[in-house]
């Protein structure tokens, strides 16, 4: 979905067109609930979210500052949502830079549409890096963001963002790798 298409998604949710949802939702679901639950870590508590993200969306709809990225905005709420979720259940589990705190041994339960190979899945994979690292690669690839989209959105610094989607993509070749022996 374009910017234009998606202000104009936005216009008809202000004007309580529930069209204008519909058609982000259709865009953008899978990929809200995505991020959601690399930061969650649970299908139940994702999928609850997710229904939450939307109707958070249809309220906040007139919120939207046009010229700014609606990828970036969706995934800013997303990720918000999440870890408010995360402070309310599991305040423990926020050490978002520790590769081996707690919210890296956060058990994977399930598995996604495509294996990473016959025994590892992606989910299990990524549930082996830090939850920054997570976030990241779920903003890059899941979202489709830039760099510089998923800096602002962190509130961290470029390069940082870049070093960090480098170091999770070095895990993850090692791991399927290691895997493969």
């Amino acid at each position: 979905m374009t910017d234009l298409q998606f202000e104009s998604c936005i216009r008809l949710m202000i004007d309580k067109d529930r069209n204008g949802l519909k058609d982000i939702y259709t865009a953008y679901a899978k990929q809200i609930y995505r991020v959601i639950l690399g930061i969650v870590r649970s299908h139940e508590d994702a999928e609850d979210l997710t229904s939450d993200f939307f109707l958070k969306l249809w309220n906040m709809a007139d919120s939207y500052k046009s010229g700014q990225g609606h990828k970036r905005w969706l995934t800013v709420i997303a990720r918000n949502l999440a870890l408010d979720h995360l402070r309310k259940q599991h305040p423990e589990q926020l050490d978002i830079d520790s590769e081996d705190g707690p919210a890296a041994n956060i058990p994977a339960d399930g598995s996604l549409e495509n294996s990473v190979s016959a025994k590892l899945t992606l989910e299990a994979a990524l549930s082996q890096l830090s939850l920054a690292e997570r976030q990241i690669v779920e903003m890059k690839l899941g979202m489709e963001l830039t760099f510089r989209e998923i800096a602002r959105t962190l509130g961290e610094p470029q390069g940082t963002v870049a070093w960090r989607y480098d170091r999770a993509v070095s895990k993850l070749k090692k791991i399927m790798e290691e895997e493969q022996l």
